[in-house]
């Protein structure tokens, strides 16, 4: 494209039709909002007919008639603003998390897109791709791109929220959820443990069926949380990823506790620290250091849960055992405490939880099982 030669801002552009012309001039600039406006047609066949509409264009502008078009924002661009501020408030793990989501799944259905041209349609279309790529997570999903759309309503780029139009399917709930072991079936997997597994593999699962500490808070644990002879531990960290594992404040304010601990799980974790010492002198570590990893992972860095997660896969899979993730072992532990009859609130604290719903979701799940007991023991009794 290049500027006919005259004086008037007319430029000669190629297409596929053949020969055309556009003009632009400057319209001011908007200090609100810092960027030039800028007033542009383009399209005309001839030289004459685009000085025409450019004098006939700028005299309107001139005298009040004409205002120029406001800068258009993709979704993109309102994303980029939200999320500047957004991940200040927020830990990098988090921050990293919602990126991945953005990036793998939202910009690429509205991101190029021009968000005051976004319709209920649109998004609905969005909504229902989703509802069968991510069934476990299609709704944060959508709370987020709401986000995004709040946002720009708050700044006056859009008139209304188009999410908030379209139909939200329902999750579909599964059969049952028994993503935890009854007390025999733990003694089992430990045992298994015991008997083929690295002592340390075997000394982390009975901490987390133990304690019910989550995974990201038993990875960060350092031997100075620790105290044998008070028989507890302290969680006051858990680990969270960010291009790489990081060591970070709990998940909220309740998940910082201490947690006290039974004398054999306590002797099991004494054991592994001997252990673990006699093979990071041998490396070369001091582990003698307040600030030692309890379960380090190579080069005496932070254990990857994924290798928790194999582990446990394979002591499932070799002795044909009911198949839970690790994460279950936090469930098998507040389920039960529960069926043990330690009340409810004493069972949040423990677990960290941040709001009680959580703990009773599992004590209605751990009553619907002593209902199924109880019945299977009346059965019993009138059979014999």
């Amino acid at each position: 494209m290049k500027k006919a030669k005259n004086e008037l801002p007319i430029k000669v552009y190629k297409t596929k039709h053949g020969m055309r012309y556009m003009f632009s001039f400057y319209a001011g600039q908007n200090t609100d909002k810092n960027y030039s406006r800028t007033i542009q047609k383009r399209g005309f066949k001839d030289y004459d007919s685009a000085i025409a509409a450019y004098l006939d264009t700028k005299k309107a502008f001139e005298n009040g008639q004409l205002k120029p078009r406001s800068k258009r924002y993709t979704f993109k661009d309102i994303y980029d603003q939200w999320f500047s501020q957004h991940k200040q408030s927020i830990k990098p793990s988090s921050a990293y998390a919602t990126q991945l989501l953005f990036n793998n799944h939202i910009l690429p259905e509205l991101g190029s897109r021009f968000i005051d041209k976004v319709t209920p349609a649109i998004c609905q279309q969005a909504v229902n791709k989703w509802t069968k790529q991510r069934p476990k997570s299609y709704k944060s999903l959508i709370n987020y791109t709401r986000l995004i759309f709040d946002y720009a309503y708050r700044l006056d780029i859009i008139d209304n929220n188009p999410m908030q139009r379209v139909i939200v399917p329902r999750k579909k709930q599964a059969a049952t959820n028994d993503n935890y072991y009854t007390k025999q079936e733990l003694n089992q997997f430990l045992d298994c443990c015991r008997a083929d597994c690295k002592f340390k593999y075997y000394a982390a699962f009975r901490l987390l069926a133990y304690s019910g500490m989550r995974k990201g808070e038993l990875l960060a644990l350092t031997w100075a949380d620790v105290s044998f002879s008070k028989r507890q531990i302290s969680i006051n960290k858990t680990v969270g990823y960010n291009h790489g594992n990081i060591i970070q404040s709990t998940k909220t304010k309740n998940s910082t506790r201490v947690i006290s601990m039974d004398s054999q799980t306590m002797a099991i974790l004494k054991e592994w620290q001997a252990r673990q010492r006699k093979d990071l002198f041998r490396l070369g570590y001091n582990a003698l250091n307040g600030c030692q990893l309890v379960f380090n992972g190579k080069r005496n860095k932070i254990l990857s849960s994924s290798i928790l997660g194999y582990v446990m896969r394979n002591v499932q899979t070799k002795h044909d055992l009911k198949e839970i993730t690790v994460h279950g072992l936090r469930h098998t532990h507040c389920s039960l405490l529960l069926a043990a009859g330690v009340p409810v609130n004493d069972v949040k604290d423990r677990l960290g939880h941040a709001n009680i719903q959580t703990t009773l979701n599992i004590y209605a799940h751990v009553t619907k099982q002593q209902q199924k007991e109880t019945a299977d023991k009346f059965s019993q009794f009138m059979q014999a």
